[in-house]
Formats: C-alpha cells, structure tokens, sequence
C-alpha cells in the first residue's frame, strides 16, 4: 500500500523502470524458458505496482471515497486511506490524532501494529469512522484429547 507522496513518487519512478526492462527483455532475442519466467514475474511485479498506484490515485481523487469492505486484521488501512483520501500531511494527521508527527509516521511505517487495540479505536473516533461488523463467522475448534 502507498501511504504518502513520497512513496507515490518512487512507485511511479519503478514503474516506469519496471516497463523500461519489460520492452528492453522483450526485445532480447534469447527467448529461453528462464527468459520467459522471467518476464512472467516482472509482469506480475508491473501489475502490483500499477494497481498500488491506481489505489492511491483513486483516494487522492477529489470524488467522495467509500472504503472497501476488508476484515478487522487490515483495520489500519483504513486509517492511512482516510489520511490520504483526505490529503492530510503525516503534520496535519497527527494533531487531529493527538500524536507527535514522528510517532504516526512510526504507526504507519509499522503499519499500526505496535499501537493498542484501545488506542486504536479511539484513533477511528477521532477521525469520525463508523464501523459495522457485517458477518462473524464462528469456525468450531477441534479440541485434541490428551492420553497419558
């Protein structure tokens, strides 16, 4: 995921890098299996980059945004699209967060993984998200009997 310019910037830059050594290996005249792996994986790299980059356009467009469906693992997601959607700057994020601009960028870089689940939903309400859980599915476990 692309969480700031920054990143569109370089995201950009290798994508074109990455079309540049597609024609430059398509043009190459051993077309050997390695040769066709290869161009396999860097399409496949291409089309990541280009999807990424459509995703970031898309929240960065000035059309009202609505937010993907996604479960609760990707929840910090939610929080950097909405930073983004909104073009706040990590400075601007941070004092509607009640954060120091250094320690969102840390959350982000980290993905939010090291901040507490307490902490977490508050963020969501001081950015006024709402969110609905739409389905629980209960998986039964499989309890393992013991023999001594």
């Amino acid at each position: 995921m692309i969480k700031n310019e920054k990143q569109y910037s370089v995201s950009k830059k290798t994508l074109n890098d990455v079309i540049e050594k597609i024609n430059k290996t398509k043009a190459e005249s051993n077309q050997n299996i390695k040769h066709k792996i290869f161009l396999d994986s860097i399409q496949d790299f291409k089309e990541d980059i280009e999807k990424e980059i459509s995703e970031y356009e898309q929240l960065k467009s000035s059309k009202p945004t609505i937010l993907k469906e996604r479960s609760l693992s990707n929840l910090p997601d939610v929080i950097i699209e909405y930073k983004i959607a909104n073009h706040l700057t990590h400075k601007e994020f941070a004092k509607i967060l009640g954060l120091k601009e250094q320690q969102l960028q840390r959350y982000e870089a980290e993905l939010f993984k090291t901040v507490s689940f307490q902490n977490l939903i508050k963020f969501l309400n001081l950015i006024q998200l709402d969110l609905k859980i739409k389905e629980i599915v209960i998986k039964p476990t499989r309890r393992k009997s013991v023999t001594a």
